[in-house]
């Protein structure tokens, strides 16, 4: 399970010809990666759907430049749920979409950012 330390709006870009925010995640745990998240808007679930996820494997320290142009970013959005004993991938990846989009006030800068669009 991931849990999250801090997410913020990166940007808002498009994804697939939609609108998409860019979120970035800073993990709870140690041993965990930093996440960008991409949301777009979808009225079947709680208003929005998580639609790619790539972890950050740079070193801050040694790569401040933060840019997604080399190898330390990598797409799990296939892979980054694999399911447990008591979840399955699904349940998994429902439960992380849920806490993120209830994590401080992002839902309120989603709805903020995506309003601005139309």
């Amino acid at each position: 399970m991931y849990y999250i330390k801090d997410a913020k709006i990166r940007r808002m870009m498009e994804y697939d010809g939609a609108p998409c925010a860019e979120v970035g995640v800073l993990p709870g745990a140690v041993s965990d990666p930093s996440l960008l998240v991409y949301i777009v808007e979808d009225r079947r679930e709680e208003g929005y759907e998580i639609v790619r996820i790539l972890t950050n494997d740079a070193d801050t320290s040694t790569d401040w430049f933060d840019n997604n142009m080399h190898d330390a970013f990598q797409d799990v959005t296939s892979s980054a749920f694999t399911g447990s004993n008591f979840m399955s991938p699904e349940d998994e990846h429902s439960k992380f979409q849920r806490e993120l989009l209830t994590f401080g006030d992002l839902k309120k800068q989603l709805e903020k950012r995506f309003r601005k669009l139309e």
